[in-house]
């Protein structure tokens, strides 16, 4: 005898009336179902988990009642397949799959399906229970371990972001992820990178998103940005308030979250993911965003400074720290850089070492302190008549070095003669030297400095220009 849609045959369980009790207090969601894939049985459990009684189920489709729409088509493919050719993929096996509840909310359940091979036609039997709790842990653990692994190997914010979209979207099992944020003046939020789990995951998507500007309260990123709370759709393509609702119908893409990231109290930024499922996200995973959130910007605040704590240090190490001008190993990469490139392009290229006259008897006279005054005024006053291109260079105690790239040598001596024209009755002397086009960096600075020297033996205030034979011409 065929049993009916919708009417329970309690035959199966024999007389026993101890196995019902089981059924009935059992913590899993126990269900049954028939060869048309309608419900026969549904203990209280089930009822707590889907949301539907026992009366309204039994005698319904399963698939419409717990299946999400986009992997009915499977199951009833494997249905049919089983019972044609008795070939089971799924049964007596334990299993993780999406399940729906009443409202639509997809959630995770795992579940073993036995099938009853003393009936005909074939029953089948499936104890399940939710895991959304476990999942939800698992993810945050998983989450939490992508981006300490993203912030140890990061080396910028900018990389670090990319890095997280990629490892906060895999770990939470997302398809697309995007980071914004604001264009400084501008008003507006941009899209500054996207991640895909396939490459052919919504990329007229990805390029919408690349291509907007959101102000303030404007999508889900204009949202968190004016807000500072976290922001979420249910479904895009009907949310006639979310700027790429066409797109992302297309796409396929329905469930959006997006989080503001905060360092220090400021907006950095702000995280967006989507899903191609339907529903919007559990206190739970919203719970975990907000949690990763605030580690990811007290991550890239720390990650900022030191970015900026390593510039200021590398500006340190090629900086003189009285002068504020390139020290010594700043000019050496300077003039090697410069050398290289005029010999290259056939340029030319002049280097000039400059001394303070009589600098020991002035701070003899007027102490230390007053020296170091007048060390930085030259500095200044000399590297506010040069070009950004040109190198001036604190050399050692009152000797500074100078690199002139383009400058043929009868412009860069007029460059000299007005450097050297200081007031307040102050003189300096100057060597001065062509690049020949062949010769080292060393040999090209010796010719400068022993110009220099004959300049200071000649009797100071002066320029003396090196010739090829390192013989000194006056000027």
């Amino acid at each position: 005898m065929t049993t009916a849609p919708g009417e329970r045959d309690s035959s199966q369980w024999g007389s026993a009336n101890d196995v019902r009790a089981v059924i009935e207090r059992a913590h899993d969601a126990f269900i049954a179902m028939n060869a048309g894939g309608f419900v026969l049985d549904w203990n209280p459990q089930a009822q707590r988990t889907f949301g539907w009684s026992s009366e309204e189920a039994i005698g319904q489709v399963l698939a419409d009642l717990i299946i999400p729409v986009r992997y009915r088509a499977a199951h009833w493919e494997g249905l049919q397949r089983h019972l044609d050719t008795g070939v089971a993929t799924v049964l007596d096996k334990r299993l993780e799959l999406s399940a729906i509840d009443r409202t639509g909310r997809e959630f995770p359940v795992e579940l073993t399906i036995s099938r009853d091979s003393a009936q005909s036609p074939a029953r089948f039997y499936a104890f399940l229970h939710d895991i959304s709790a476990r999942k939800l842990s698992e993810r945050l653990l998983r989450a939490q371990h992508a981006i300490t692994r993203v912030f140890a190997e990061a080396q910028s914010a900018g990389e670090a972001t990319r890095g997280l979209l990629a490892g906060l979207g895999e770990a939470m099992d997302w398809q697309l992820g995007a980071w914004w944020s604001d264009d400084e003046g501008a008003g507006v939020l941009r899209c500054r990178s996207v991640w895909r789990r396939e490459p052919a995951v919504a990329p007229e998507f990805e390029q919408v998103s690349l291509e907007l500007e959101l102000p303030p309260g404007v999508g889900l990123p204009g949202r968190v940005w004016g807000s500072g709370e976290p922001a979420w759709t249910a479904d895009l393509a009907a949310d006639a308030s979310f700027p790429r609702s066409g797109a992302a119908a297309r796409a396929g893409l329905h469930t959006a979250v997006c989080v503001p990231i905060l360092g220090d109290g400021e907006f950095l930024g702000a995280i967006e993911f989507f899903s191609h499922q339907t529903g919007a996200p559990d206190h739970g995973t919203r719970e975990i965003l907000s949690t990763i959130a605030t580690q990811v910007g007290s991550f890239l605040t720390l990650l900022t400074q030191r970015s900026e704590l390593v510039a200021r240090l590398e500006r340190l190490a090629l900086t003189d720290e009285l002068t504020g001008l390139a020290n010594r190993r700043a000019w050496q990469e300077g003039l090697e850089r410069e050398r290289a490139r005029a010999q290259r392009h056939d340029q030319p290229l002049c280097v000039a070492m400059l001394d303070l006259d009589h600098f020991k008897h002035f701070n003899d006279t007027h102490g230390h302190p007053a020296g170091d005054q007048l060390l930085r005024e030259v500095a200044q006053t000399w590297r506010s008549q040069l070009r950004p291109t040109d190198i001036l260079a604190r050399y050692g105690g009152e000797e500074f070095a100078l690199l002139l790239p383009t400058w043929p040598v009868q412009i860069a001596r007029t460059v000299l003669q007005r450097l050297c024209a200081m007031p307040g009755g102050l003189t300096c002397s100057a060597g001065l030297a062509a690049f020949d086009g062949t010769e080292t960096a060393e040999a090209l600075v010796a010719r400068a400095d022993q110009a220099l020297y004959e300049a200071k033996a000649g009797g100071r205030d002066r320029t003396v220009i090196a010739t090829a034979d390192r013989s000194g011409q006056q000027d």
